[in-house]
């Protein structure tokens, strides 16, 4: 088998090489990695038309070799020798880009959920949330940062391990070889497709699923715990409730007051000497049981006051829409989606889940099929902008990532907000950042191949 940079002897051939007529190869480009790699996985095709003759050696059998000579093989140089599909380096390039994949993945991951959970965690442990709940909490929570942040840490991933080949010299080795930029594509390619399919069902059928899990627990955990923190005011739309401290068994919560500002002209507060609490219809109403307090009225009249005082008194406080808020359109699976827009337009259902002026259900459907291929098209501008020169620093890395997420997340939000507002169709808002990222992509990879010839 012949390769690249030298020819491998082998049973049966007779090995012919000339290292006076090779062309001068950098250091780094001789070293045993890609050696390794380009002696294995690299053949020159043999002209089909090349006449085969018998050459004896008397210390050896008769052997057959092609007609080129070996002065004519070995100035060739090895970038104008054909070659066939380099599947040992695509697998080498592959594992070393996973690696570096997994890795930013979970650390994205975990600063999304770290600085999203933190704001929500003194709340939850004040409420009496247990280790277990809260940890059942976070997992519910993980598919919707899990989907957003692989294309993230796939870019990261390739810009990373093509930036560290370039330091370390192993891309000057494989256009030495002959391999140009698009030949090495493929292995992130399909990272990036498995990234997409990943995603995407992540989106299309993880997420709505885990929605509908978290807003079960919630009802669970509102009917179960203690929700009301002392020396706090908490609102309820239009009602409002404090609690001055907790008590005993016999007065759960002592120096109760609820307001309530529905009807301006006659709004009224309840004051309570003590109260108990509990959770009625699963977890959507709070119930309180007063005792030795009083209602204080509004009049509209200034001049008049009213005050009527009781000795038990039930009030209930309606927390349906936030421990059970209506579906919407994000909480539907996309075959709901798909169904709920192929409703009548004079749907009760469908008008409130499309929104004022009808758009959300169109946005929702485009987003979920736009955002998973992000991660196959920023694959394909990974790979040129992470092939830099040495002198970049493998830092730069990094920072490029987080500059193109960033232009991608801005146009994707641009397009997304200028869905829901109508100013165009949805399909519009939300691919053309794909559109613009491809054409990108295509650009570099054409532009780095004429650097390489």
């Amino acid at each position: 088998m012949r390769g690249c940079p030298g020819r491998r002897r082998r049973r049966g051939t007779i090995t012919a090489s000339s290292s006076s007529a090779s062309p001068t190869r950098p250091a780094a480009a001789r070293s045993s990695i890609s050696q390794s790699i380009f002696a294995s996985g690299y053949r020159a095709r043999t002209p089909a038309n090349a006449k085969r003759v018998r050459t004896t050696s008397p210390s050896a059998p008769s052997r057959t070799t092609s007609t080129r000579s070996a002065l004519a093989a070995s100035s060739i140089p090895p970038s104008m020798r054909p070659m066939v599909a380099p599947r040992l380096l695509w697998r080498y390039i592959l594992v070393d880009v996973l690696l570096h994949t997994l890795l930013g993945l979970f650390a994205i991951t975990l600063l999304l959920v770290v600085q999203n959970m933190l704001r929500f965690l003194e709340d939850l442990i004040a409420a009496g949330v247990g280790i277990d709940a809260l940890g059942q909490l976070i997992a519910l929570v993980l598919p919707a940062y899990v989907a957003y942040a692989i294309p993230t840490a796939l870019l990261f991933g390739i810009l990373l391990s093509f930036g560290r080949m370039s330091a370390d010299g192993e891309v000057i080795a494989m256009r030495a070889c002959g391999v140009s930029v698009p030949r090495l594509l493929p292995p992130a390619l399909a990272l990036g497709a498995l990234a997409a399919l990943i995603s995407g069902y992540i989106l299309f059928d993880v997420q709505p699923r885990a929605r509908h899990a978290m807003r079960a627990m919630v009802r669970q955990l509102a009917g179960s715990l203690d929700v009301i923190e002392p020396g706090r005011f908490l609102v309820f739309g239009d009602r409002l409730l404090y609690v001055h401290e907790l008590g005993d068994s016999t007065c759960p919560y002592q120096g109760v007051l609820i307001g309530d500002s529905g009807d301006g002209e006659r709004s009224f507060y309840t004051a309570a000497r003590c109260a108990s609490l509990s959770a009625e219809s699963g977890g959507r109403e709070l119930a309180f049981a007063l005792r030795d307090g009083s209602i204080h009225l509004r009049d509209p009249d200034p001049t008049r006051y009213r005050r009527i005082q009781f000795e038990t008194m039930r009030l209930s406080i309606d927390i349906s829409r936030y421990s059970d808020p209506p579906l919407g359109a994000r909480d539907l699976l996309f075959s709901e989606l798909l169904a709920a827009k192929r409703r009548p337009l004079d749907d009760p259902e469908r008008a409130r889940l499309a929104g004022n002026d009808g758009t959300w259900i169109d946005v929702q459907i485009q987003r979920r099929l736009a955002f998973p291929f992000a991660s196959l098209l920023l694959a394909v501008i990974a790979v040129p902008l992470g092939i830099r020169p040495v002198r970049a620093g493998r830092s730069m890395g990094a920072l490029t990532a987080i500059a193109v997420m960033a232009l991608y997340w801005l146009l994707f939000s641009l397009g997304e907000m200028a869905a829901e507002q109508g100013i165009g169709p949805a399909w519009l808002g939300l691919w053309t950042p794909n559109a613009v990222v491809l054409g990108l992509g295509v650009w570099l990879v054409r532009r780095v191949s004429r650097s390489d010839g």
